[in-house]
Order: structure tokens, then C-alpha cells, then sequence
């Protein structure tokens, strides 16, 4: 790979890069980050060059996992683990197109007023839990228009005797089966994040919100998410989050429409909250921080 691109500044950019970041390594791994930096950097650039060309429908930019090796990225984000499934019931699927005879061409959560806060899983396989408390707080803000985070952490330290591992991923169906079991979840304030697994300190006697039944929408099928998101709220989705090449643009994601052609529903491994959509594309909330 050619780095002479960047000339003499190319130490230069890496320390920003870390500064900007709060990154600090020594020795081997300070190489291994950069080497990886480097490599990203150079398809970063690849890539918005030939989207100024038409070649691609968005721009893509570095962010705090830009110095991640794709192998590394697989390894550390990308946790969303297999579940026993619910079985979908054809009937209630039949009532579920029927309740609805028009559904607005657009619609957007965050519009609305559901502006939650940028969180950041970092090194830890959390994004079940994240996915899971945001599709509970779209509920409470659809009913209440109140914005109340809830606590991932809960999730991540406590649900492990349900089937999720931790820091080491999670499932949704194991995570909502744990929620109902638990009898509810405590606030984001009162159980903070801290992207590490520690030992369970959930108190049921500061839950505030709990959950009393939940469905999952047939596999594949965007006619009936679309009618969740307009009429339920903000769905929580499993995505295939695994890029066809080493460039990791759904990280670095800055501008446009983000489609890659390669993408199948053949494997999930990602939770992310489906906040609305629009004529040409769905509007997702994500847990990598800015």
C-alpha cells in the first residue's frame, strides 16, 4: 500500500488522530493501529474519490474505529448472537397488513422530538442492549413524548443467565425474554454505561419502565418494518454489518445514502434502531459514537 500521499505529515496526522480520539498506545500496538489507520485512511480516500465520480451514493469519513483492522472490527463490534426463534404466527401477520390502509411516503423518530443521546459501545459487543433499551424509550417517548434513557448496562451485567454473553454479545429476543423476567429496566443515570461486563446491580426497585409483550416481524419482509416503524415506533432490527471489503463504510459513514450491493440478509451480526424511513432509504440509529 502507497502512503506517500500523505508526505511528511503522515506522523503528524496519526498523532492527531489520537489526540482527537483519546487513543493512546505504545509499541506494537502503536504500530498495528497505525498500520491499520493507514490502510483505512488511503480506502477512505479511494472511496470519495470515486463517489465524486458517481461511482457511490455517499462519503464516508474517519472516526473513532478508524484505526481498527477489519479482522479487529469483526472481532470487537459486530456481537449480535442466534436466539431460539419466536415462532411468527401467519394470522397475526394477515391482521397486521389489514390494520393499516396508508402509511405516510416519510417518516421520521427523530423529527418528532425522539433525539436521543450519541452513545458509544467502544470494545465491548453491547449493541443488543443498546438496541433493546432504545425501542423501549421510543415506547415510553411515542405515549409520553418524554425523552428517559435507560440503562444498556443492566442488560450487558444481568441478562447473561438468559443466553447473552456479556460484553461478548447478546441476542434480542434473549435480551426482551431477560426484561420481562427481571421486571423492568433502571434508568441510564441510575446504572450507567461503562463498556465492560461487572456484576449484576440491578434493583427492581428502581425500575422505570418494564415491558408486558413484544412481537418480531417476519424475516426479510420491509412492507411490514415499514408498517411497524410509521404505526409502533422505533424498531429495534437486526443487520448484516459485515462489509465485502476492508473499507468498514458503514463506520466512517459521513454523507449521502450508504448502499452496499454485496450486502445479504443471509447473516446478521449488528443491532441497530430503525428510527424511520424515507422513499429511498431507512434512517438508523447506531451505537460507535460521533
Amino acid at each position: 500500500m502507497d502512503y506517500e500521499i500523505f508526505g511528511d505529515d503522515l506522523d503528524k496526522l496519526w498523532e492527531e488522530f489520537k489526540t482527537k480520539f483519546n487513543k493512546n498506545y505504545t509499541g506494537y500496538h502503536d504500530s498495528a493501529r497505525k498500520i491499520a489507520w493507514m490502510d483505512n485512511i488511503q480506502k477512505i480516500k479511494k472511496h470519495n474519490e470515486e463517489a465524486d465520480k458517481g461511482i457511490h451514493t455517499y462519503y464516508i469519513n474517519e472516526n473513532e474505529l478508524t484505526d481498527l483492522s477489519l479482522q479487529s472490527y469483526l472481532q470487537k463490534m459486530v456481537k449480535l448472537t442466534k436466539s431460539i426463534h419466536r415462532k411468527v404466527d401467519p394470522e397475526q401477520v394477515g391482521d397486521f397488513y389489514e390494520m393499516v390502509h396508508h402509511l405516510p411516503e416519510e417518516i421520521n423518530w427523530v423529527e418528532k422530538g425522539f433525539k436521543t443521546p450519541t452513545y458509544n459501545q467502544k470494545d465491548c459487543g453491547s449493541c443488543y442492549a443498546f438496541c433493546v433499551a432504545g425501542v423501549i424509550q421510543g415506547q415510553i417517548f411515542k405515549q409520553t413524548e418524554k425523552l428517559i434513557p435507560l440503562s444498556g448496562q443492566q442488560i450487558v451485567d444481568c441478562s447473561v443467565p438468559f443466553g447473552n454473553y456479556g460484553c461478548g454479545g447478546g441476542s434480542l429476543r434473549n435480551t426482551l425474554r431477560y426484561i420481562e423476567r427481571a421486571g423492568g429496566l433502571m434508568a441510564y443515570s441510575d446504572y450507567p454505561y461503562i463498556s465492560r461486563q461487572q456484576r449484576c446491580h440491578y434493583d427492581k426497585h428502581r425500575a422505570i419502565a418494564n415491558i408486558t409483550s413484544w412481537a418480531v416481524l417476519p424475516a426479510r419482509d420491509e412492507r411490514a418494518l415499514e408498517i411497524a416503524v410509521a404505526k409502533i415506533g422505533p424498531i429495534a432490527a437486526s443487520i448484516n454489518a459485515s462489509p465485502h471489503i476492508p473499507v468498514i463504510p458503514i463506520l466512517k459513514h459521513n454523507s449521502g445514502i450508504y448502499d452496499d450491493p454485496t450486502c445479504t440478509s443471509n447473516h446478521v451480526n449488528h443491532a441497530m434502531l430503525v428510527v424511520g424511513y424515507t422513499k429511498d432509504a431507512w434512517i438508523l440509529k447506531n451505537w460507535w459514537g460521533i
